[in-house]
């Protein structure tokens, strides 16, 4: 599946059960993982596939500690942004570089959506 193809709800749904499994097999619980996502080419998705989105980020059955994104546009930036806005503890970068360094310092904001800028100012 191409990072920049459209995604259904059905791949939604496949990508939960993989990061279920992986989180599983490494025998960790919710708040013991980071969750980096690297898709510099996505394009815009459809409105019901962001709703559904934002329903796993709330209810995933593992919830990662951080979750930083790397995706470039703007539109789709500021469309992740409204994905991750359902919870703390989420970023978009523009660069794969910038998200590691925020996913892994010790940085916290009490709002956690944290911008590029308020991110390298840590």
């Amino acid at each position: 599946m191409s990072p920049a193809s459209q995604r259904t709800n059905a791949d939604v749904a496949s990508f939960a059960e993989d990061e279920r499994a992986a989180v599983e097999s490494m025998g960790l619980r919710s708040g013991e993982f980071y969750l980096l996502i690297d898709t510099p080419e996505a394009k815009i998705q459809p409105q019901e596939v962001v709703a559904a989105l934002q329903h796993l980020v709330l209810t995933a059955t593992y919830k990662a500690k951080r979750i930083a994104v790397a995706r470039q546009g703007s539109l789709t930036k500021l469309q992740t942004r409204r994905i991750l806005s359902v919870r703390g503890h989420a970023a978009v970068f523009e660069t794969l570089e910038e998200a590691e360094l925020w996913l892994f310092s010790e940085f916290e904001n009490d709002e956690g959506l944290v911008s590029r800028a308020e991110a390298r100012r840590a």
